[in-house]
């Protein structure tokens, strides 16, 4: 039986053109100074990477690709934008302390029930997000800032694509009958494909530290478009430290770390938590276009929190986290629950 709940979307409507149209509009962007380095960070969130409570459901895998270098080198379509959300937030400051980097990625949701071809009316729907974004970080040793402007495509094809390959990888692999081929991505959000785009902006401040030994930092962010939000967390280091406390690598693939770290020879353990303030969210609730299955208003959390642990080693011009991560439930029906999942970065700098 097809399960579609009917919600109100003017809020975002009028959020979602007031965007586009700020996107386009010509506009004299900030001139991004010389890079302090380049290289390339490569984000890998997966379920199956979170020994004994995997059950590959909800937030079951994403990745990304991050360039940090040149601007003339670089893909910066929507710098022009970034710089806009910069100068609204109040991002000043010389053009020369500003840092560009670009990000590709994809992120994928689907429920509990992978066998079921139907949609599931008391779990979530599936979803899917290809996104391209320009990141603009104005950072110090004590403080940075960072607007962030991004586009992408809900309900893309691909998604289920790549999940039945890795599936058929994986029982391979274990010569196993499972995982099972999910059957139900034909009902995910706007499925066929439809635009979307979110702005960002986030601030840190650096609590405490013992330079070289730990440090403990706060951030708040607000988040404007398919996913609108504002959260506030703290983070914490402890180990041999030569980056910056603004580099720790929480969750990069959903919502960013403010740059990867560019430094050589370090080792960290640590750990975040941020507590979000939801509005709105296209992943639960749809968008414009027709959703067989969606959340109304009320079935969502509005507040959710997420946390991680993990472990940063740096030998010369590579980094690498391994990161455990959780999440509250998203919302309200009875199969609500927690998810956990495992994050793989690399990052080398030339």
């Amino acid at each position: 039986m097809y399960f579609n709940i009917s919600i109100k979307k003017s809020y975002t409507q009028a959020w979602s053109a007031l965007l586009l149209v700020g996107l386009f509009l010509p506009a004299a962007s900030l001139q991004a100074g010389p890079q302090r380095d380049r290289g390339i960070g490569i984000y890998f969130d997966q379920d199956l990477f979170f020994p004994y409570v995997n059950e590959d459901r909800d937030y079951t895998m994403g990745l990304a690709f991050e360039f940090f270098w040149d601007k003339q080198d670089g893909i910066y379509p929507l710098d022009g934008m970034a710089g806009r959300v910069g100068r609204w937030m109040g991002m000043g400051g010389a053009d020369d302390s500003v840092v560009t980097s670009f990000i590709i990625g994809s992120v994928n949701f689907t429920p509990d029930d992978l066998s079921n071809p139907d949609p599931i009316a008391d779990d979530r729907p599936y979803a899917s997000l290809l996104y391209l974004g320009n990141k603009r970080v104005r950072a110090s040793k004590t403080s940075a800032v960072a607007a962030e402007a991004l586009v992408g495509v809900l309900g893309a094809r691909v998604a289920r694509e790549t999940q039945f390959k890795l599936h058929g990888w994986y029982r391979s692999l274990a010569d196993s009958n499972e995982p099972v081929d999910p059957q139900g991505w034909d009902h995910q959000i706007s499925d066929g494909g439809e635009l979307t785009m979110r702005l960002r902006f986030s601030n840190s401040r650096l609590l405490a530290e013992s330079t070289g030994l730990w440090d403990l930092a706060a951030t708040w962010a607000l988040s404007l478009g398919y996913q609108t939000n504002t959260s506030l967390g703290v983070s914490a280091r402890l180990g041999k430290l030569n980056s910056s406390f603004w580099s720790i690598p929480f969750d990069p693939v959903n919502r960013g770390s403010f740059l990867p770290s560019l430094s050589d020879n370090e080792w960290y353990v640590w750990a975040a938590y941020r507590a979000r303030l939801v509005a709105y969210d296209a992943l639960l609730q749809g968008q414009f276009r027709h959703s067989d299955l969606t959340f109304s208003p009320d079935q969502i959390e509005r507040l959710l929190h997420e946390g991680a642990v993990g472990v940063t080693l740096a030998l010369g011009k590579a980094l690498m986290t391994f990161s455990l991560n959780a999440k509250s439930a998203e919302f309200k029906q009875s199969s609500r629950r927690e998810h956990y999942w495992g994050g793989v970065n690399l990052t080398y700098h030339f």
